[in-house]
């Protein structure tokens, strides 16, 4: 595995793992009743368990492990008042970006219940760089892909398709007025194919590039 990238392993079946040569990791073991208290606190739909993967790239996780590593040399007292908060940013992260619900099931009018509205909106918005493609949506929620797609058509007048396309679209204008970061940058973010998709895509909805609709909307 490359340096700084993560591993989801799930423990209910037991795991194992060979280590040959110089290895150097952060391990964090997360019992699964801790997703259920997550998100029961704050109101948002189970977790009951982590998509499984390997070797992935997240900039977030990178971020929290670079920022404990220090504190293996700090006095135990500032340690233990610091790593419950970095651990619940943690857990936090990993439900919305790898957490998978349970089955669900539409409810008799056909539409999606407002937990399981706001659980696959959160999952999309957390993944949105990665392309959030509609079959891994599904298995992450718990629904298949036809109940997904009729039900979220049902309930929000828009196709999963639209409306990703039009939270890509929000989720840009937000980065290009209030961030700094490049038009590149901002596309990947934004699950764009690449910079060229993106600027064209933007011009064709706001008839502007978006480093012209920057300078008009910068905060």
């Amino acid at each position: 595995y490359s340096r700084g990238s993560m591993c989801l392993i799930s423990l209910r079946n037991g795991a194992a793992i060979s280590v040959r040569g110089r290895f150097e990791a952060l391990a964090f073991h997360i019992p699964s009743a801790l997703f259920i208290e997550l998100a029961e606190e704050a109101g948002e739909p189970r977790i009951d368990d982590l998509i499984t993967c390997r070797g992935i790239d997240d900039q977030v996780v990178r971020n929290i492990g670079a920022a404990l590593i220090p504190m293996f040399d700090m006095p135990d007292e500032v340690r233990d008042t610091l790593l419950p908060h970095i651990g619940l940013a943690l857990s936090a992260h990993l439900t919305h970006r790898y957490g998978r619900s349970p089955i669900q099931h539409l409810s008799g009018t056909g539409q999606l219940s407002p937990l399981q509205e706001k659980r696959i909106k959160a999952y999309i918005a957390a993944n949105l760089s990665g392309g959030t493609p509609v079959d891994k949506i599904a298995e992450a929620c718990g629904f298949s892909v036809d109940e997904l797609c009729s039900g979220f058509l049902s309930t929000t007048g828009q196709s999963v398709s639209e409306w990703i396309a039009s939270y890509r679209m929000s989720r840009a204008q937000s980065q290009l007025s209030r961030t700094g970061e490049t038009i590149a940058r901002i596309a990947a973010e934004c699950g764009f194919p690449d910079e060229s998709e993106f600027v064209a895509t933007f011009t064709r909805a706001e008839g502007v590039p978006p480093a012209a609709w920057r300078l008009r909307n910068r905060h």
